[in-house]
């Protein structure tokens, strides 16, 4: 069985009806209907949900987010692209352009956006290099959007590549903002 960390967030519509919509559809069809366990929070689990300004780019709408923690039986790529298909059926548009003419990374405000942090295959994280996927998530540690939720269901877990839990990169990131130091850069899937 696969352990599947995502994150939530929208800052377009009802963002709050459009993060409890994504969690239903991403039970929905994630979860598997055998699945036995003594108690539903060790097979899907959420984090509060939080407002927070918007990341790389300005927008006068904040951000909802939301950590979410689910068993499946699916591949990271098959979560990838229910991911996908929820953002798309949610309203998502993956048609407006990501990057800019510089090739630079272009972020902008959407009514939903769902990544993958962590995925566990039997119990062992597992480290995903491809076009089309990266997991853990690059950019995860320097988000205090990210890591905030996160550290309500994750805290102790260890990132395999920085080798710290998300509690110490919660910390170490808040240490950074305060001094207005740049966090540690993780640089690829190691």
């Amino acid at each position: 069985m696969n352990r599947v960390y995502l994150m939530l967030g929208s800052n377009m519509g009802d963002r709050a009806a459009l993060l409890e919509s994504a969690v239903e559809m991403l039970v929905e069809r994630l979860m598997p209907d055998y699945l036995e366990v003594e108690d539903l929070c060790d097979a899907v689990n959420t984090s509060d949900v939080v407002e927070t300004e918007p990341w790389g780019f300005d927008s006068d709408e904040k951000f909802l987010n939301q950590a979410f923690m689910i068993l499946t039986d699916k591949d990271a790529a098959q979560v990838l692209g229910t991911c996908q298909e929820i953002e798309a059926e949610l309203g998502r548009d993956r048609n407006v352009p990501s990057v800019d003419d510089s090739g630079e990374r272009v972020y902008s405000s959407r009514p939903i956006d769902i990544d993958i942090i962590f995925f566990d295959c039997d119990g062992k994280p597992q480290v995903i290099d491809t076009p089309a996927l990266k997991v853990p998530h690059p950019l995860m540690h320097q988000r205090m959007f990210v890591l905030e939720p996160l550290s309500q269901i994750a805290k102790d877990y260890v990132h395999p590549g920085m080798k710290k839990s998300v509690g110490r990169l919660k910390k170490d990131l808040k240490r950074a903002l305060r001094s207005q130091e740049k966090p540690e850069k993780y640089i690829g899937n190691d």
